[in-house]
Formats: C-alpha cells, structure tokens, sequence
C-alpha cells in the first residue's frame, strides 16, 4: 500500500506540539522521518519555488524550526534528532536528487525510504550538486568581531583541549579561520570538541547561527585523517553526540568561551 501525504493525514511529532504517542518501533521513526521530509518538500515548493527564497535559507530556516519536539523521553528526543540530521545532510548534500524529488507529482512513503536507504548505502555525493552555485552565494561569515584579547582566549582553549592537528595553534590560524580566508583549511583532532566551541560562541552571540554551513562551504575543516573535508551534517552529528555525552572537556570549553565576553 502506497502512503501518499494529505495535510488531513499528517501527524504532528514536532512543531511545538505534544506526542500523539512515543516512538515504540522502527516503523514510527520512519513515520516519522516521512513526514518531516513531506513538510520539507511542503516548504520548498511554497517557499523557494513560490516565493524566491535562497535554498540554503530554506535549509536553515527548516531545521531550526523543526530542531525540538514537545517531549520528555530520552527515546524520542535522540530518534527525533536523527530524523533532523539525516534530513539535514539530504538537504545539503543531495540537492540534486532531493530538488527532482520535491518538484515530482507525488512524494511516497516507499519513495521517502528508498531515497533514505540510497542516502545511507552510497553516503553524501551520490548523484548532487551542492547547495548553491557559490557564485550566486553572499560571501561566506560567522558574523564575528573579535578583540584581540578574546581572539587571545580563544587560541588558549583550543590549544588546551587539543582541537586541532597542530603543535601550537597561532592567533594568526584562528583569525584566517573566523576571517573566512578563502584557500584556509586546518585539521581538526577532535571534532566533538570542534563542534562545542563553536556552540559555545553561538551560544554565547559571538557567531550567527549557520556557523556550520559556513565551515562546510568554505571547506576550512579536515578530517583528522586528512582525507575528507568536514561537513555540516558531520558536525551536526558530533554537536549531538557531545550533548549526550557530557565530558569535563566539553564543560571546560564552554567555560573558556564563556569567560571571553568583555
């Protein structure tokens, strides 16, 4: 049987809105996730098709208005967090096959998880253009102004929690980065770590809040390895993580970066 979406059938999981019930089975996390990716293509058909708005604006403004569910279960926080980020790194990293999807007469549920598993067997490239044509893209910016003193603590936490693959991080390297210097890349030793310093500087107004989009766009990130660029939705899932798993590291970066306002 085909599950083709009407707005008379749509069950709210998020939006503000108390659980109809709690995720009990693999079934109701895919229900799930096929009617955050129905309301994904609600979206861009009326917003950017419609309307005109920037691709990725839709991306960000989608996620975020769709990051938090009315519930207290554990269960249902982390499977409602990873229907986010797997829709997250759709949006992103499949645009291509993701567009042809949306604009089609009908969008099933069999289709909704077929296009899941392709994502989950082939990984990020297969078949996608990124988000934009870069040039058509406003210049890549955290939106950041930092004095030299708190530049200064910054340098001082990364060095101390070892957040990137360098003997001795400079002022220099951390400016290029927040600078947005286009040709700058750097090799992060431990992404969760990576992932909360910058939550922390958002959290603390020093960024704006696509901070992800930008180190994924502008490519300033490598993998430890060195063999792939960091991703927004690789950060995305590494911010998760560190949330789920609070180290004294974790704490003590947010406590240097609070420490940085004047």
């Amino acid at each position: 049987m085909r599950h083709e979406r009407t707005k008379q059938q749509v069950l709210s999981f998020f939006e503000g809105r108390p659980h109809l019930h709690h995720f009990a089975t693999e079934q109701d996390v895919a229900e799930e996730f096929y009617e955050l990716l129905s309301e994904a293509r609600e979206l861009y058909l009326q917003d950017v098709m419609a309307g005109g708005k920037r691709y990725g604006r839709y991306v960000d403004d989608f996620i975020n208005s769709h990051r938090y569910i009315d519930c207290n279960s554990a269960v249902c926080r982390n499977c409602h967090e990873m229907n986010i980020h797997i829709i997250r790194g759709l949006l992103i990293d499949c645009t291509s096959l993701v567009k042809s999807l949306f604009t089609a007469e009908t969008f099933s549920f069999e289709e909704c998880m077929a296009l899941k598993r392709k994502y989950d067997i082939a990984g990020v490239w297969f078949g996608s253009s990124r988000i934009e044509d870069s040039r058509n893209d406003p210049p890549l910016s955290f939106g950041c102004n930092f004095s030299r003193e708190q530049m200064t603590g910054i340098v001082a936490c990364a060095n101390a929690y070892h957040l990137f693959c360098v003997s001795t991080l400079r002022i220099e390297d951390m400016e290029a980065l927040f600078a947005c210097k286009k040709g700058f890349c750097i090799r992060v030793n431990n992404i969760r770590h990576v992932a909360v310093l910058f939550d922390a500087l958002l959290e603390n107004t020093f960024i704006l809040p696509h901070w992800q989009s930008v180190l994924d766009k502008g490519r300033f990130l490598l993998s430890k390895d060195g063999t792939r660029y960091v991703t927004a939705s690789s950060l995305s899932s590494a911010l998760s993580a560190a949330r789920n798993n609070i180290t004294s590291a974790n704490l003590g970066i947010r406590k240097a970066v609070s420490r940085l306002k004047i």
